[in-house]
């Protein structure tokens, strides 16, 4: 996908930096550009001696035109995958070394091990029912575990206190005011009056007692790796974890499910995580109400970065979202 935050390498600037981090006897070959992410530029190659196939993501360049939350975020990835590890049994790539000094290219990056399989977009829509509902269903018990991880502040990852909220409701208001700054700063035509009555007529839904649990907030489709065995489709990785925080478990679900205007029609998922869950017992109407306004910031973020893609496909986007804004808005008023 072509995004204009992507910093492509050459294969010579590639095959240095597998040297510089693998040592000189370390040669890539076949290396190809992954286009369907929308953010990082990402390469699989081999590396010929070690015989296995290896994967390296590159951040954005600094001083690229970002949305505020997306400022250095790499690093939330790469802390994202350690906690990952060591918490959890969720099946997520290992980061065989990383360079968050801007050294050797203008950007961070990290390499780390390649997926066998295939995103989840790419098979789920002639995958039969029964499939699709197994996946959805190990997606949940996945989601339950990340939920599991807790964190000591509210918030996108940051080393600055002051952005390191005491309170969900704190934290995710200022997370919405920031994007609603980004879409008037892009002058993106967004109903900012309408996001910020429906946050306050909805604040009281923010009112959290339990401590700051991982978000992931970009589990859909194309970020879910699955692999087929026995004639069966299953998880095998989940990827991209840049644009994680600190927050509400149920902030996850818009995120995984963005096709769906209503969480309760994802009866396979719902089940299976009420089940796994130790942070939710019940999927009641105030969840119901806490989706709706989880949905209207991913909504309008997907409105606002619209302003670093193609023309054609920015302005699919932005009108598909800015759509969808407008009936889950219709919804919150009720």
């Amino acid at each position: 996908m072509h995004s204009n935050t992507k910093n492509h390498l050459s294969n010579e600037e590639i095959k240095k930096l597998v040297k510089i981090n693998f040592g000189n006897d370390c040669e890539a070959s076949d290396i190809q550009e992954l286009k369907g992410g929308m953010f990082n530029a990402i390469y699989a190659m081999n590396r010929v001696k070690e015989g296995d196939t290896i994967v390296l993501k590159v951040g954005v360049v600094p001083g690229t035109r970002l949305l505020t939350y997306e400022q250095d975020v790499m690093p939330t990835e790469v802390e994202c995958y350690r906690l990952i590890h060591e918490q959890t049994t969720v099946p997520v790539p290992e980061i065989l070394t990383s360079d968050l000094t801007k050294q050797h290219i203008k950007s961070n990056y990290f390499f780390m091990t390649a997926m066998e399989g295939v995103p989840l977009s790419q098979v789920s829509g002639k995958m039969k029912r029964s499939n699709l509902d197994h996946i959805k269903a190990e997606l949940a018990g996945y989601l339950a575990q990340l939920h599991q991880i807790k964190g000591s502040y509210y918030g996108y990852f940051t080393e600055d206190p002051e952005r390191q909220y005491g309170t969900w409701k704190e934290a995710f208001f200022q997370m919405v005011e920031m994007i609603l700054q980004d879409g008037k700063n892009h002058h993106v035509q967004i109903p900012f009056d309408r996001i910020r009555n429906a946050l306050k007529t909805h604040e009281n839904l923010l009112e959290m007692q339990n401590a700051p649990s991982l978000v992931e907030y970009d589990c859909h489709e194309g970020n879910i790796f699955v692999k087929q065995t026995g004639g069966i489709y299953h998880i095998e990785g989940i990827v991209d974890f840049e644009r994680a925080f600190w927050g509400d478990p149920a902030a996850d679900l818009p995120a995984a499910f963005i096709l769906t205007d209503d969480i309760r029609k994802e009866q396979a998922f719902l089940n299976a995580y009420v089940e796994a869950s130790e942070e939710l017992s019940l999927f009641s109407e105030t969840e119901v109400k806490k989706y709706l306004l989880y949905r209207m910031y991913i909504l309008t973020i997907m409105a606002a970065e619209t302003f670093r893609y193609g023309w054609t496909y920015g302005k699919l986007q932005g009108a598909w979202a800015k759509k969808e804004l407008d009936k889950c808005l219709q919804e919150l008023e009720r």
